[in-house]
């Protein structure tokens, strides 16, 4: 059979026999990369809970208050894209772990800032990492899962991200109730993430290479080295005892291939405008709500805590359900359900500003983040689901550095708007986008659930192996 295949008919029967396996250490793998998204949360969300202490302690404009906040989302850009393109030349495990291990480093660096300028200089460098984490997480996810368990387990990233709020907020809570002066509670707040990156490095420690990276590159004999520990024998009558030379993969190679083939080119291009919208509606209205709150002056920061607290709970039980209930609702109508949410309790929320009636705007605060959560939770999925092995990590970093540009220039651009338009009517505006991904999902996206890129059955057959690259054999 090995010499009655081409080389690339072998890569891809190899793929299709790894995407059908599931290793005993694949679930624990799964949490061990999408824990990395509480840790990159608590450090992105707690600056909403400590902008006042900023405030208090340093005076910056609005324009350098939105710098130091979205710092770790300009980094993260670059890490995303860094990140996604050393994934696929380096290797998964030594991204995953080197991310970690800067990003522990920086995080215990941003305690020791001096003043607000070396903070948001700090906060940059601190994203680079927090990128390529996100987007290696999410292929090696769909490298050592099954079809259909990876992507439960993938979307369960915004559960994750509910977790880090809520651990952030418990905290700031904390340290205000213990009277902890301004000048400490930020201090504590961001460097506090330091200790849990360098735990879960440790723990990442024994996670092996995939064995769908070693094939995807043509190196036989290590593939089937590693897929023997994950799942056994299951390479060793498909792949010969011998490597291969396979040419990269350019990144525009990659987009042709997506964007050559009607089912991978719909999926991704909504993939793009989720994670675009939902990385708007989250930072322009609920990362700012905690300021939103202090600024009309409805209750003091402790209530305004607590009352947020009981919202991101509610918002976790939501990112919980999400992944349990998708296998039912598919992609299509969990993003459907979550933007037009999302919509509606902005909306609300934005009603509740106008009226300065803290009910209304934690009710519709509270149905906004349920539905962010689910419209959040497979646009990264999706995008990585469709991209095939040996260009994933450079789809996945594309669709994170999305998320992160808008994050960036949302955190950045909304401090100031809030002041020119005012809080109600800025508010309003941002309802605008989760309406029109709303619409996206129910005209663009097809139902992608169970897929595997390249498994033929969305694929047209005649590009099915466009962007796979040239191979030959070694001597």
């Amino acid at each position: 059979m090995q010499k009655e295949l081409s080389t690339e008919a072998l890569i891809l029967l190899a793929k299709e026999k790894l995407d059908l396996k599931e290793a005993p250490g694949a679930t624990k793998a799964g949490w061990l990369m999408i824990t990395a998204l509480l840790i990159e949360s608590w450090d992105i969300y707690s600056m909403a809970f400590i902008i006042y202490a900023l405030k208090d302690v340093y005076h910056p404009n609005s324009w350098l208050l939105g710098f130091t906040a979205a710092g770790t989302q300009l980094g993260a850009i670059i890490g995303a894209l860094l990140g996604g393109w050393l994934t696929d030349k380096l290797g998964r495990r030594k991204i995953f772990l080197y991310s970690m291990l800067l990003f522990a480093i920086f995080a215990v660096l941003q305690g020791l800032a001096p003043n607000i300028y070396w903070l948001a200089i700090i906060r940059c460098f601190a994203g680079i990492p927090v990128g390529a984490d996100v987007a290696n997480g999410f292929t090696y996810l769909m490298e050592v899962m099954p079809k259909g368990r990876r992507e439960v387990m993938a979307n369960r990233w915004q559960f994750m991200f509910a977790l880090g709020i809520i651990t952030a907020i418990l905290l700031c809570t904390i340290l205000m109730v213990l009277g902890v002066p301004n000048n400490l509670i930020w201090r504590i707040v961001l460097a506090g993430s330091g200790p849990f990156a360098f735990l879960l490095l440790f723990l990442r420690r024994e996670l092996p290479e995939t064995p769908a990276w070693f094939v995807d590159r043509g190196r036989f004999i290590e593939a089937k080295q590693a897929a023997k520990k994950y799942y056994g024998n299951v390479l060793e009558d498909v792949l010969p005892d011998r490597n291969v030379k396979i040419e990269e993969t350019s990144t525009g190679e990659a987009l042709y291939d997506l964007f050559s083939r009607d089912f991978s080119r719909r999926t991704t291009i909504f993939g793009w405008i989720s994670c675009a919208v939902q990385s708007f509606e989250n930072y322009a209205f609920s990362f700012y709500l905690p300021l939103i709150l202090t600024t009309i002056g409805i209750s003091g920061h402790i209530q305004n805590n607590l009352a947020l607290l009981g919202v991101n709970i509610i918002a976790a039980i939501s990112a919980f359900v999400g992944p349990l209930i998708l296998p039912r609702l598919g992609h299509k109508k969990l993003s459907q359900f979550g933007f037009l949410f999302v919509t509606v309790g902005i909306l609300i929320a934005a009603y509740g500003v106008f009226q300065l009636n803290f009910t209304l705007i934690t009710g519709g605060a509270a149905l906004m983040l349920w539905g962010h959560y689910w419209d959040a939770e497979s646009g990264m999925t999706v995008i990585s689901l469709v991209a095939k092995p040996k260009y994933r990590g450079v789809a996945s970093g594309i669709g994170y550095t999305i998320v992160k540009v808008t994050a960036f220039g949302t955190t950045l651009v909304f401090p100031p708007l809030f002041d020119r338009l005012g809080v109600p009517l800025a508010s309003a505006i941002i309802a605008i986008a989760p309406f029109i991904a709303f619409l996206a999902a129910t005209f663009i996206l097809p139902e992608v659930f169970g897929h595997s890129a390249g498994d033929g059955k969305n694929d047209d057959p005649v590009h099915v192996n466009s962007g796979a690259g040239v191979y030959r054999s070694e001597n």
